[in-house]
């Protein structure tokens, strides 16, 4: 009884025996060329597999890259809206700034008012920038005005002016010439303070002394052997000195007549700026 090989039955003769063998290699070489062909349906099952998975994942960071770009466009987009407002509001400030700063150094206003009184505020500038603001406190009265309490400096004569205008009702004038007494105090304060500083970075020795209403300062000046003690009267609604006395102690005899006309005639920064440029000659 023959056998089955592989579904066929074996050979009974040596001839049919290698006949047999034959085909049974040629149908393993078959097989074994098969598994790496690449036309064969598994292995190209497996290649588009992969390269679906490698499409998808490219899809999945594409999807990703858009997502962000979109958000960083926003962000960007409300940054600038928001920089924009900024800007507006920044410059609208500024403007609100300059305005009041404006009405503050021309005007006087009042900032407090109540039956038959109210408080009248007097701002002092520096140039354009207000430093100080002083209040006065009125009451009205059937002849006119009187001063129930104010924040002035000592120094100027409110009892005398009081009685001069306010006793009349001239209330403005009244107004004014106290400006004119607030404005003179601080811009020599002021030029006092710049000339100090001044001098003692051009590399001199600067010593200052004044009054509380600055109608008398002493500036000592000394560079290099050179010695100068300048002194200045001012009147209390002066800017500029009413009069001019310098002693000089030194080698060099400077234009000192030269410089009392510059201190009569400028402020005294201005002033100091000539006299210091001399000195350093």
């Amino acid at each position: 009884m023959n056998r089955l090989i592989n579904g066929e039955k074996a050979p009974n003769t040596m001839s049919d025996s290698f006949t047999f063998l034959e085909k049974l290699e040629h149908e393993k070489e078959n097989t074994e060329g098969n598994k790496g062909n690449k036309n064969d349906p598994f292995h190209k099952w497996i290649q588009l597999k992969s390269s679906r998975e490698k499409l998808l994942t490219k899809l999945e960071h594409l999807e990703r890259t858009e997502r962000e770009l979109d958000e960083e466009i926003e962000t960007e987009l409300k940054n600038r809206k928001s920089e924009a407002q900024n800007k507006e509001l920044h410059d609208r400030h500024q403007y609100l700034e300059e305005l009041l700063s404006v009405y503050r150094i021309t005007g006087t206003h009042v900032c407090e008012e109540g039956r038959n009184q109210f408080t009248v505020c007097l701002d002092a500038a520096y140039y354009d920038t207000v430093l100080d603001s002083y209040l006065i406190e009125f009451q009205m009265t059937d002849d006119g005005y009187f001063i129930q309490r104010h924040s002035l400096p000592e120094f100027i004569p409110t009892l005398t002016l009081e009685k001069e205008y306010l006793s009349r009702g001239d209330i403005s004038l009244f107004l004014a010439v106290i400006r004119n007494y607030l404005q003179a105090y601080v811009f020599k304060r002021e030029e006092t303070a710049r000339v100090k500083e001044f001098t003692s970075e051009s590399g001199l020795s600067c010593a200052v002394k004044y009054t509380s209403s600055y109608d008398f300062a002493e500036i000592k000046l000394e560079y290099s052997k050179q010695n100068y003690n300048i002194k200045l009267s001012y009147g209390l609604l002066s800017v500029l000195p009413e009069k001019v006395k310098i002693e000089e102690d030194s080698e060099t005899q400077r234009g000192i007549v030269e410089w009392k006309s510059l201190l009569l005639s400028k402020p005294l920064y201005d002033s100091f700026s000539e006299i210091v440029k001399d000195i350093l000659k």
